[in-house]
């Protein structure tokens, strides 16, 4: 066997389940799940085995599931929380490690990854790309726990990407580099060396502006604090999957971030995905997506 991929979705059964009663604000229709306006086709998007098959064909231990950001929704309620951890749960076999849902700007989301994590089911979270400002009580737990914690980018609300599917094509990968950004100015890999971090999609433009960064910091241009590490350091803190479609990319990525930092990642089961695992890159995973048992005593 070759190893874990790290990036790939399902919608938990809870959540589909309330779709079906048309609760929280969703519907199916037509074979897609609605969410806030969004569809997501059901298919292989709700069906575990599809992902099992995947995990079989490319010859992998498993892989490691998240939900897709449609379902993120941090204006929503506690309960919306509940009901997709609840449906993780169910999901977790020992094929698929599932990471956990936090309500991440509710003030409730410390105590939440506590126990989530105290439970010995979920291998970690995974997080979208709103504002992270004030978010240190999270990364408290986060960082007492050396949580796995997957960055995967959220809708921008750029008008302009309306066009082109823009929108993913050059939202997602700006996205994700602007909560790398965030992350960095903040000094939260200095300040919280324990959290494993891992951007989606090569993280994003991250690689291709980090110079630019580290000039802004010499230059002492406005708005930037003083940081504990310099750029390239802080950035070697972080892991990426190495969803880029590009080798070039790849290439810069390793530089970037380190060879052992670049993780096997597809997306499944999406079609911006990729059609296979790099074996080389898919091992790594195994340690790092352990599912957590361990208390926080304090958050």
């Amino acid at each position: 066997m070759a190893g874990w991929d790290i990036h790939t979705h399902l919608i938990p059964p809870t959540v589909l389940a309330a779709a079906h009663r048309g609760e929280f604000g969703l519907s199916v229709d037509s074979g897609s799940l609605v969410v806030d306006g969004e569809r997501l086709p059901l298919r292989r998007l709700a069906d575990p085995a599809a992902l099992l098959h995947w995990i079989s064909s490319q010859d992998l231990d498993g892989a490691v599931v998240s939900v897709p950001p449609a379902l993120f929704r941090y204006d929503a309620s506690l309960e919306w929380t509940e009901l997709v951890n609840q449906g993780l749960r169910e999901l977790a076999t020992p094929q698929l490690r599932v990471l956990g849902h936090l309500p991440l700007l509710d003030p409730a989301a410390p105590s939440v990854a506590a126990g989530l994590a105290s439970e010995g089911v979920f291998s970690g979270f995974a997080l979208g790309t709103p504002s992270y400002a004030g978010l240190d009580p999270v990364w408290r737990v986060l960082d007492a726990l050396e949580a796995f914690t997957l960055i995967h980018p959220g809708h921008s609300d750029d008008k302009r990407l309306d066009s082109f599917y823009l929108s993913n094509l050059l939202g997602n990968p700006y996205e994700t580099g602007l909560a790398a950004a965030s992350l960095v100015f903040a000094d939260v890999p200095g300040r919280f060396p324990g959290i494993r971090f891992c951007l989606c999609h090569g993280g994003g433009v991250t690689a291709a502006v980090a110079g630019r960064w580290q000039r802004g910091i010499d230059q002492e241009r406005p708005g930037i604090e003083p940081v504990s590490l310099p750029v390239a350091e802080a950035l070697r803190r972080f892991y990426v999957d190495d969803l880029v479609h590009d080798d070039a990319v790849l290439e810069l990525l390793t530089k970037t971030f380190g060879p052992e930092r670049v993780l096997a990642g597809s997306d499944w089961p999406f079609p911006m995905g990729s059609d296979e695992v790099s074996t080389d890159r898919s091992a790594a995973a195994e340690v790092l997506t352990r599912p957590l048992a361990k208390e926080v005593a304090e958050w």
